[in-house]
């Protein structure tokens, strides 16, 4: 039986959304669908490279990323790192490519958007398991079956039982890390909030805030707030949006608040205290020992090395390997714990400078489509997509590197496309009226 290339771009796809949740040490399905993907390609256009023509070139900026870093080699401070942040871009830039060659029409637009929402629906279904039974997928750092994946267990089984009971019940969904699983949930989160369906919107966002809650992500809870700031002033205008947020508010008011006031949950209290944490983050320039401390540590060590380099950059991974020089914040951190802070000092200020200003474009022009729009389908995506992005920044400071993270890369395949396909509809109905007449 001959399997279609277009269900092999689906598989790739579903296997960025599952990412390390089906993998053996570092090698991921994600992986060998990949190299898949790419033979498949290649044996159905005889080895040669057709590049289909498309509506912008938005996606010139990865292909500039990946030049750059590989340029970067040449003066990066740890060549082994500079290759391995290489092979990082080089997946994520699989996944954009994919997305934005694919997605030529709203109808096929409309087919991936179902097929990876229904498995992000899963991953929640998995994420909520994880927080309140003891179901815990088999991949996760905090399940016992982790070592016969080529991985250790991530917590120390000392420790005291309460604590143990806390760990056993954070969430890590497909991600790995609950903080990379909270900035997931931070983008996919406008897609439930604005979906037409009540129910749908009514348990897609009550289950992703309680996740998040249960991550303990301090930086996503405060990315989640922002996000609806954003969205009361934009959206908030329907009589149904005001109900059902108060019924949310109730809901939390009667069950959650009345667990987190009487809770020793270390996630808990931190997320209690997201507002202070991001003030000392903020304000105050002492460096304690606790996570705000040890970031803004690890932000001036990078810094530092940035301005040795005179801001053009350490090179892919550098940020990491100036850390380690150091002996590591807190005798053992190494990551940047700031991706956008990682761009700059990995990157440079060049790299960083274009970088945003593409980043703000894309809001920009994700922003113009639903303003001006007509189509219910594309407003939806355009607004989704322009609230996903327009969080991300705060939410991804709470990993310690975002550049692994699969669905970030998803995020701008589809923002990208969403603007190519809007484009595609003018033109269509530009020469629907011409035909006309």
């Amino acid at each position: 039986m001959r399997i279609k290339f277009d269900s092999i771009v689906k598989f790739f796809l579903v296997s960025s959304v599952i990412g390390v949740a089906i993998s053996y040490s570092k090698v991921y399905l994600f992986h060998g669908v990949l190299i898949i993907l790419v033979l498949s390609y290649l044996y159905l256009n005889k080895l040669k490279i057709k590049i289909k023509k498309i509506p912008t070139k938005l996606h010139y900026i990865f292909y500039f990323m990946f030049l750059w870093y590989f340029l970067s080699i040449i003066w990066s401070i740890n060549k082994i790192y500079a290759l391995e942040y290489l092979f990082y871009i080089v997946c994520g830039l699989s996944i954009v490519l994919t997305l934005v060659y694919y997605n030529d029409s709203l109808n096929k637009l409309r087919e991936i958007y179902k097929l990876i929402g229904s498995i992000f629906i899963l991953e929640i279904i998995i994420s909520l398991l994880e927080s309140f039974t003891n179901f815990r997928l088999p991949i996760s750092p905090y399940s016992p079956y982790v070592i016969y994946f080529g991985r250790e267990l991530k917590y120390d089984e000392n420790l005291p039982e309460n604590i143990i009971q806390v760990i056993l019940h954070t969430p890590t969904g497909f991600q790995w890390n609950p903080n990379n699983l909270a900035v997931t949930f931070l983008i996919i989160f406008p897609f439930l909030l604005l979906h037409k369906n009540f129910w749908v919107r009514f348990f897609g966002i009550t289950s992703i805030i309680i996740v998040i809650v249960f991550t303990g992500s301090r930086g996503n809870f405060i990315a989640l707030v922002f996000l609806l700031t954003v969205y009361s002033l934009l959206k908030l205008k329907r009589f149904a949006n005001l109900i059902l947020f108060g019924f949310i508010l109730i809901l939390f008011s009667n069950n959650v608040i009345n667990y987190i006031s009487s809770s020793n949950d270390t996630r808990i209290n931190e997320i209690l205290d997201s507002f202070n944490a991001l003030k000392s983050y903020l304000f105050e320039e002492h460096y304690s020992e606790d996570s705000i401390g040890v970031r803004k540590e690890l932000i001036k060590n990078g810094l530092e090395a940035l301005k040795d380099t005179y801001l053009l950059g350490v090179g892919g991974g550098g940020s990491r390997a100036v850390q380690e020089a150091k002996g590591g914040v807190a005798g053992k951190i190494s990551s940047m714990h700031n991706f956008w802070i990682e761009l700059l000092v990995d990157g440079g200020v060049v790299f960083f400078i274009i970088f945003i200003s593409w980043y703000l474009y894309v809001l920009w022009k994700l922003f113009y489509i639903n303003i001006k729009t007509k189509n219910d389908e594309l407003k939806y995506y355009s607004q989704a997509t322009f609230l996903s992005m327009v969080s991300f920044p705060i939410g991804a400071i709470s990993a310690s590197s975002v550049i692994y993270l699969l669905p970030m890369w998803l995020m701008y395949g589809f923002s990208i496309s969403v603007i190519n396909i809007w484009i595609l509809e003018k033109r269509r109905k530009k020469n629907e009226i011409v035909n006309t007449c």
